[in-house]
């Protein structure tokens, strides 16, 4: 039996590729004066695991509503530690998105490939979350690699 949680912040690809787009508006001078202490993110709540399923409970703070998103472990593709390629590539160090790297979980809804990244927010301590982020990744790799070993 699989019983796990923590509290986490979330962030799609999509928003981190226009938070990327509307980064590369912002005035330089700006950026110099901008401490992101959090990771960048857009949801926070709490992140469940049982023997089924992922379950983020929690908040949009950019729409102000609940939400929840509820993976199903058979759908689950690929569990990794960072973030794609194609975004590293495009991440500005002013962003404030260069801490830890958070555990990112590719999956399959309706037919289509997508992407999550969590990082872990029970401490602000940076050592402390690094270690989470390894500790949920390592949950989830082993359990996902018996759903794609049957």
């Amino acid at each position: 039996m699989v019983n796990k949680n923590s509290s986490i912040l979330m962030i799609t690809e999509e928003d981190i590729e226009q938070l990327l787009t509307e980064w590369g508006n912002v005035p330089r001078w700006v950026k110099a004066h901008v401490s992101a202490k959090c990771p960048a993110h857009r949801y926070e709540g709490e992140l469940m695991l049982n023997d089924e399923s992922l379950i983020f409970r929690g908040r949009d703070i950019r729409e102000g509503k609940d939400c929840e998103l509820e993976l199903l472990l058979n759908c689950i593709t690929e569990v990794y530690i960072g973030f794609s390629e194609q975004l590293k590539a495009s991440i500005d160090p002013a962003l404030g998105m260069g801490g830890p790297e958070p555990f990112a979980i590719r999956y399959k809804n309706n037919g289509e490939s997508q992407t999550v990244y969590f990082n872990t927010s029970s401490d602000s301590y940076s050592p402390h979350r690094r270690i989470n982020n390894l500790r949920w990744y390592e949950a989830l790799h082993i359990i996902v690699s018996k759903y794609k070993d049957n």
